[in-house]
């Protein structure tokens, strides 16, 4: 397991497409994947968090996580024509996506490395189709880019 940060995570807080993301829906994707990571390795060493916010509980995420976000959310936005994940999050919300930013980045993350977690569980009705590609996350996964050959609707 590698270290996790020294520094927290910041992204820039340019919400165009461009290079930069929207940073809470990065935060979102690189510390939610992250905490589920480190707590399953965790709870395989024995350690239980019964009754705890893993996403609480787990440390900073590490700067390969940051990366892994990173070309997440470039790949998020090339199959979605180009739109930057602001544009997709505000499609969320006027579809009716009742949480905030990072949790709209969390849920992609997870639907990316295949959870059950997904950004539509709490609409009924109507809402924007947002393709994910699968993305395996471990460290070294940041080198590579996301598997679009195989894309969650």
């Amino acid at each position: 397991m590698s270290k996790p940060r020294k520094k927290p995570l910041v992204f820039r807080a340019n919400r165009d497409i461009g290079g930069h993301h929207d940073p809470e829906i990065l935060l979102g994707m690189a510390r939610g994947v992250w905490a589920d990571h480190w707590a399953q390795e965790k709870e395989e060493a024995g350690v239980s968090f019964s009754g705890r916010d893993i996403y609480e509980a787990a440390p900073e995420a590490p700067s390969w996580a940051e990366k892994w976000a990173k070309r997440l959310a470039n790949s998020i936005s090339a199959l979605n024509g180009n739109v930057s994940l602001n544009r997709l999050y505000l499609a969320a919300k006027e579809a009716g996506f009742p949480k905030d930013r990072e949790t709209f980045g969390f849920y992609l993350g997870m639907e990316a490395v295949g959870h059950g977690v997904n950004w539509t569980d709490d609409i009924s009705g109507e809402h924007p189709e947002i393709l994910v590609p699968d993305y395996e996350f471990y460290e070294g996964a940041e080198k590579h880019d996301p598997d679009t050959r195989f894309v969650r609707r």
